[in-house]
């Protein structure tokens, strides 16, 4: 079977059949149908494995790219634990957690909003990360406390110090001394009652410093 395409008109002759196609600007093309078809299954023949092989690839590539991902997670992660510093000087035991107890002086049942470590008088107290120091006196129960911003919405009290080493409004860096522990306020003996506070609502702060708490 032969055809014939004439470029200069619109038309194209097979088997004395008039098809109506458009304008093409060049020269007479004679072609086999049957090479014609021979070549393309030869081409799509080639062209399968290429393409599958292609396809491959590219699921390997996301592959690697999924697990360097979560590498990176696995990376960042560890590096924003690492910039957390432990509030006062590190193993200092923990004298009561967050919680339901009875609290040590009124004998009440009360939720602890915070953490307490039992550390001697005049024991360092750390910020947590850097921030803003929001408040820093007396407040009640707590003592003389210090209140750093962090940002996002996020906090942490320090209470029942016996020295206060910032001032509000004063910038400070991660592990930087802000204050030193004592008794003052509702409070038995020397320790920091250390809270982190999400919009002001007071959370448990194991998660932030469990690198340091692990198998306490």
């Amino acid at each position: 079977m032969r055809i014939k395409l004439e470029i200069d008109s619109t038309k194209i002759s097979h088997d004395d059949r008039q098809v109506d196609y458009q304008q093409f600007d060049g020269k007479s093309i004679d072609g086999n149908w049957h090479y014609a078809f021979a070549t393309f299954a030869l081409t799509i023949a080639i062209a399968i494995p290429q393409i599958s092989s292609w396809i491959e690839s590219q699921l390997l590539v996301k592959s690697l790219q999924n697990l360097i991902g979560a590498s990176n997670t696995s990376i960042t992660n560890e590096k924003s634990n690492s910039q957390i510093a432990f509030p006062t000087a590190k193993g200092t035991p923990i004298t009561s957690g967050f919680g339901w107890r009875i609290h040590p002086i009124t004998g009440e049942r009360r939720f602890h909003t915070g953490i307490d470590f039992g550390a001697a008088m005049g024991t360092p107290i750390y910020a947590m990360t850097p921030g803003r120091v929001e408040f820093a006196g007396k407040r009640g129960g707590y003592g003389n406390a210090v209140i750093v911003n962090h940002g996002g919405g996020k906090s942490t009290l320090y209470g029942h110090a016996s020295k206060l080493y910032v001032q509000e409004g004063q910038q400070v860096r991660r592990g930087q001394a802000i204050a030193a522990v004592g008794s003052t306020g509702m409070s038995t003996a020397p320790h920091l009652h250390f809270e982190v506070r999400v919009n002001d609502k007071p959370i448990n702060p194991r998660p932030y410093l469990q690198q340091y708490l692990a198998g306490r």
